[in-house]
């Protein structure tokens, strides 16, 4: 059984190494913004994105549904992982291979059809290596997880330089991908074995039984990408590869916030469905409300302090030329509200066992969120998909909040929220009247808000410790 300490470890090994990870992650951005300019890197933005759906429909849950059914006593766990690696390098191949295919229907530069076909072959390795962490969850071991993917983001990062210094190009960057990834599934298997054997199986049997259990995370996701990362898809498609450059470059720093809330429900997820079906519904409610108040201490501030330093951050990060990417962030930022909340409700809804109700809501908005990118980017570009994002990110946060307020009766308490927003707004004016680089303003603006937060009393540390579960 896992202790708190051991839980609070693993989360902390996670969370240390997802933050290094994503300050390499940003540094590679940084080079490869500067070196491809606006257009070029909006043609490797179409690229990821395209290839990210197919990623999407490769996985198919599996990465999740393999955390599930190795957490199960009494299961054989080299067979299980087998089977799970074995149907995801066969699903992997033949949809990767569709994916060059695919891309060529559309009227897109040879440039984002090439980066297409050699990303294939970089995420096909990468589906199999991130498939794996669930094998060091489940042995309580994420370090191992960390080291490896911050192995691939640093061989990542130095290929990316070299290859700007002597061969800067779209496709050259996917090549770098692929070495890299390449490495970083060789050092999960590696690292796995103390555990498991990584082999590939191919027991039909084995796997039909797999897809049973995946396939409503599969369509929640797949629905999910649609509303998530069709903007792009739609913008490339309609509209000039440098505006879809610059909405994407705003949209890789919203993606760097995404990464803690989904985090941090995965490790509390497990006590949330434990309270639940033990009948412990109060005790339910009070850990909801806690992490909602956590959620609200780290979005607030963004969303506030971002409308300041949006445009000096993205010049920072990716260069001049992308300057008129800082409006589009600080409307982005906004949607961090249906992020976190949609994150948090999202997770609770797997808690509740509410997963197939709420599969309609994820087919509605992303119905909604097609319609309105057909209608909207054609004529107002990346602000159209701004504004869509907006809706549909607000739209699943509130049904996913509808769904588990039906069944739970969790309702937050806003007390916390009206701390942090005066918190936010005595650093919002503090800053305005600073002229001073990006870096210091972010520093000044953590610890005017967290001074502030002090002395307002808004949580203490005892209550964000109290959510780490406790078995």
């Amino acid at each position: 059984m896992s202790t708190a300490k051991s839980i609070a470890s693993n989360f902390s090994i996670q969370l240390l190494g997802k933050v290094v990870s994503v300050l390499v992650g940003l540094i590679s951005i940084a080079v490869i913004t500067r070196a491809l300019g606006t257009h070029a890197f909006g043609e490797h933005t179409t690229a990821i994105t395209y290839l990210q759906m197919f990623g999407v429909l490769v996985d198919f849950g599996l990465t999740l549904t393999l955390i599930v059914m190795i957490s199960k006593t009494g299961i054989d766990e080299e067979r299980v992982v087998g089977n799970f690696f074995g149907l995801r390098l066969v699903s992997g191949l033949l949809l990767f291979s569709l994916a060059p295919l695919s891309v060529l229907l559309f009227p897109w530069s040879s440039t984002v059809k090439t980066a297409v076909l050699v990303g294939a072959v970089a995420y096909f390795l990468m589906g199999g290596a991130s498939m794996l962490v669930g094998v060091f969850q489940r042995h309580e071991c994420m370090w191992r997880a960390a080291l490896a993917e911050l192995i691939n983001r640093g061989v990542l990062l130095i290929l990316v330089i070299l290859f700007a210094l002597l061969s800067p190009g779209v496709v050259e960057m996917f090549i770098a991908m692929v070495i890299s990834n390449a490495l970083w599934l060789f050092i999960m298997i590696r690292f796995a074995k103390p555990f498991v054997r990584i082999h590939p199986l191919f027991e039909w049997s084995q796997w039909m039984f797999i897809l049973s259990h995946s396939w409503p995370i599969a369509v929640s996701i797949i629905f999910n990408l649609l509303y998530l990362k069709g903007d792009i898809l739609f913008l490339a498609y309609f509209r000039d590869q440098s505006e879809v450059g610059l909405y994407g470059m705003a949209y890789r720093i919203i993606d760097v916030m995404t990464v803690l809330p989904t985090m941090f429900m995965g490790i509390v997820l497990p006590s949330l469905v434990a309270l639940w079906s033990s009948g412990e519904k109060e005790a339910f409610r009070i850990r909801i409300n806690r992490i909602f108040d956590l959620f609200v201490l780290v979005v607030v501030p963004v969303i506030v302090g971002g409308q300041l330093v949006s445009t000096e951050l993205t010049v920072f990060i990716a260069g001049n030329d992308f300057a008129s990417a800082g409006p589009v962030l600080s409307a982005l930022l906004l949607a961090l509200i249906g992020v976190f909340f949609g994150t948090l409700y999202g997770h609770l809804v797997v808690a509740l066992n509410k997963q197939r109700i709420m599969t309609l809501g994820y087919i509605f908005v992303a119905i909604i969120s097609v319609g309105g990118y057909l209608w909207l980017i054609p004529e107002y570009g990346m602000w159209g998909g701004v504004w869509v994002t907006l809706v549909s990110e607000g739209l699943i946060a509130l049904i996913t909040f509808g769904v588990v307020y039906r069944s739970s009766k969790a309702l937050p308490n806003p007390t916390v929220f009206l701390k942090s927003l005066i918190a936010s707004l005595i650093m919002y004016a503090v800053l305005s009247q600073m002229h001073v680089p990006v870096m210091i303003d972010l520093v000044t603006g953590a610890v005017l808000y967290s001074g502030s937060l002090l002395i307002l009393k808004a949580i203490t540390i005892k209550e964000i410790k109290s959510l780490l579960p406790r078995r």
